[in-house]
């Protein structure tokens, strides 16, 4: 039992990493289009959205 639980606190801490470093990535791909991007994240970074809004006027 402990093997398991040890298993999906690992799975867990290694998911958060990746997602965490996804976010960073397109936060900063968005400021590379000159654009303020606004992030949306749970506790654990499992669900998150980024949304930008355009510095840029036409």
């Amino acid at each position: 039992m402990r093997k398991y639980l040890f298993t999906i606190i690992l799975a867990l801490i290694i998911l958060s990493i990746i997602n965490q470093r996804s976010i960073q990535k397109a936060v900063e791909l968005y400021e590379e289009e000159k654009g303020t991007p606004q992030v949306e994240k749970d506790f654990l970074a499992i669900n998150w959205s980024v949304s930008c809004e355009s510095e840029s006027k036409i």
